[in-house]
């Protein structure tokens, strides 16, 4: 993963909201849950839900399917790991010669 991908997955995901639409998705697996339904489950007004998604889907880190007028929104688990990936070689980085402030 490269530092810009990496910098708007972690943004996409530094806020509670989009962070709890993102586990709830990775909970859900590849059946995924509706746009309604993710609204309910975090307790955020439907209206206001269309622009935390549209962060996570342009982010990558979920990917919606439509079906006639429903949208199913499910996570892409492989961004996480890539992002885990990115964090721990810049750990590694940081090992090898880094210093704490």
């Amino acid at each position: 993963m490269e530092e810009a991908e990496a910098l708007t997955v972690m943004s996409a995901l530094a806020q509670s909201t989009r962070m709890r639409v993102f586990v709830l998705l990775l909970d859900a697996g590849p059946a995924g849950i509706g746009s309604s339904d993710i609204a309910d489950a975090v307790g955020v007004p439907r209206n206001l839900m269309s622009s935390h998604l549209a962060v996570l889907s342009k982010a990558g880190a979920i990917v919606s399917t439509k079906n006639g007028r429903s949208v199913t929104y499910t996570a892409v688990a492989d961004v996480v790991v890539a992002l885990g990936d990115h964090l721990l070689e810049l750990g590694a980085r940081a090992g090898a010669g880094g210093s704490r402030s």
